[in-house]
């Protein structure tokens, strides 16, 4: 019952909203204007991701808040589990690799990529790119040659386990590849969407000033998540455009921070006000043009090549928070466009 009702209660506000929607999409054809607009798909698509943000209880969205299902095949022939050797670190995570059976981590491989998900930090799981990370894996063995291993992290979520629960758990993964399993950080490389975006960057960032080992290879950022203020005009111009509620996200950064009484923009929740920035490893980013977190992730970019940084920002237009992660949001090839990025980004800068 405690499942039913929430649902239920989301399909009467989708049977309202729907049509609604579908009546404002040809009520555009109409209005001139210069502006790309989302398609009649993105917009029920947004619809959807925002009623269920708003009404579904946490512990429904975590169990329907993943992309696609994963086949026995897929699980045998790419995915193997992996956790830490002691309660202290508690970490959890999978290798993706192909032919698993025979695949151990970071041996005879060109790159291991660390991967945080995303989820507001409150939801989401390791597998929920499962699909996506064999494409990576694919595609890049055909255009460069390469052998890409993911180790996908499993991460303790808010708010059972607020900050820095998360990022500890990134980092502790990290030091097990480095120093158990003896892979060089030159063959590292962090990567995150979202929430997990904000994961790797603020790993990242944690480690060079820290100082205890050498940073990761490179990051790779997918609509990352690195202001807490929600205050830019892209969150104006975009808020009925894009699939984040920002309700429901202001809820997610709450949980997250939890009694640590830190501000949301402190720089360990919000990178983007970090001033200790050189050092870090070159960094890759991408983000749609509907998408919230638009002019912070120029704005961090920005900040990064002023602090001699090598970053490269690549904006796809007509595109949502998540295209590059779940090909079912992608508009006009972006999704495509992003795996030949990054693999040029990781292997094509080497030939």
């Amino acid at each position: 019952m405690d499942s039913i009702l929430p649902l239920f209660r989301c399909t009467l506000i989708l049977a309202f909203m729907i049509p609604i929607v579908i009546l404002a999409h040809l009520t555009s054809f109409f209005i001139k204007s210069e502006c790309i607009r989302p398609t009649l798909y993105q917009r029920i698509i947004v619809t959807v991701a925002k009623t269920f943000q708003y009404y579904l209880p946490l512990k429904l969205l975590r169990k329907f808040g993943t992309f696609g299902k994963i086949s026995h095949e897929q699980r045998k022939h790419w995915v193997k589990k992996l956790d830490a050797n002691n309660d202290q670190d508690g970490w959890e995570g999978y290798l993706i690799a192909d032919c698993i059976e025979y695949s151990e981590i970071g041996r005879d491989v060109d790159m291991v990529i660390l991967y945080a998900h995303g989820g507001g930090f409150v939801f989401g799981n390791a597998l929920g790119y499962l699909d996506t990370f064999i494409d990576w894996i694919k595609a890049w063995k055909l255009s460069y040659g390469a052998k890409t291993q993911i180790l996908s992290l499993e991460y303790k979520l808010s708010p059972e386990y607020p900050f820095p629960a998360a990022r500890d758990n990134m980092l502790a993964c990290y030091q097990w590849l480095v120093t158990e399993k003896k892979i060089s950080p030159s063959k590292i490389a962090f990567a995150g969407d979202s929430s997990g975006g904000n994961l790797a960057i603020v790993s990242a960032i944690n480690i060079v000033n820290q100082l205890y080992v050498d940073p990761p290879a490179a990051l790779i950022l997918l609509s990352p998540f690195v202001s807490g203020l929600t205050n830019t005009q892209s969150v104006i111009n975009n808020a009925s455009y894009d699939c984040t509620d920002l309700t429901y996200l202001n809820r997610c950064l709450d949980a997250y921070i939890g009694d640590s009484n830190l501000l949301p923009s402190c720089p360990m929740i919000s990178p983007l006000f970090e001033n200790q920035l050189s050092g870090l490893p070159k960094v890759w980013a991408c983000v749609g043009s509907f998408d919230i977190y638009l002019d912070d992730i120029r704005s961090f970019i920005e900040k990064l090549l002023q602090n001699n940084v090598k970053a490269e920002l690549v904006i796809e237009d007509a595109n949502i928070h998540g295209y590059a992660v779940v090909k079912a949001l992608s508009r006009n090839g972006a999704y495509e466009n992003s795996i030949k990025r990054i693999g040029k980004f990781l292997y094509g800068e080497k030939n």
